[in-house]
């Protein structure tokens, strides 16, 4: 079985569905309050680390599929181990996203690395990206919250129909002040879940988690 390796938008569009709502604007302050007290704490706080399964439903193939591993966050810096259905690493450490996929037990191979330079061109043509460049959120979507007892859902809408995230949702632990979790539809209906867990707020930082060096004679390709 030949495995492919994951596409740079793909990629980093789950880094930045993620690192997006760690910069809150004056009128995300000013609306949701609760939402932007967790935001700020995972965007201060030197180093967090949390457990996060990862759902791909697709609507055309009626297929799902789940990716446990952990995600480590350390403003602006990133990393998302994957050990479940297959080992997978991803690394941003602030210039460049590394993309790992390790070698399937059961059909073995040679591990697949690619590697690519993150920079204003190429932030600039995906939409996730623009709202880390100062794009304020409630700009781009319409929000509504809805609240149940301890569990608050934002339901965020884009204005633009050009932008190929729908159906966007952002849980929230109300009592808590933590995200559990939000969920997005691409383009073609895929809808993506995340489920955050075991969420942990360190006061050291760690710089080596954010590195990544390929191994000796590995292949890299550069995107």
């Amino acid at each position: 079985m030949k495995r492919t390796a994951y596409s740079l938008s793909s990629c980093f569009a789950s880094i930045m569905m993620l690192a997006v709502f760690l910069i809150p604007t004056v009128s995300l302050a000013q609306k949701y309050p609760a939402l932007t007290s967790a935001l700020k704490k995972i965007r201060e706080t030197p180093l967090v680390e949390m457990n996060v399964e990862k759902i791909v439903k697709s609507e055309l193939m009626g297929k799902e599929t789940k990716h446990d591993g952990k995600v480590f966050l350390g403003q602006g810096l990133f990393r998302w181990e994957n050990k479940t259905p297959t080992e997978t690493l991803l690394v941003f450490d602030g210039k460049t996203l590394w993309n790992v996929q390790y070698p399937d037990p059961d059909f073995p191979g040679d591990i697949q690395i690619t590697k690519a330079q993150i920079n204003k061109k190429n932030k600039s043509q995906m939409f996730l990206a623009n709202l880390l460049s100062q794009v304020s959120f409630l700009e781009d979507f319409n929000v509504k919250l809805q609240v149940k007892g301890n569990d608050a859902t934002y339901f965020a809408e884009p204005k633009d129909k050009a932008i190929n995230i729908q159906d966007l949702q952002i849980y929230l632990n109300v009592s808590k002040k933590e995200m559990t979790g939000l969920s997005y539809k691409d383009d073609v209906d895929n809808k993506t879940t995340l489920n955050f867990s075991n969420i942990k707020f360190k006061q050291e930082s760690n710089a080596k988690l954010f590195q990544y060096k390929a191994p000796k004679g590995a292949k890299v390709t550069e995107l």
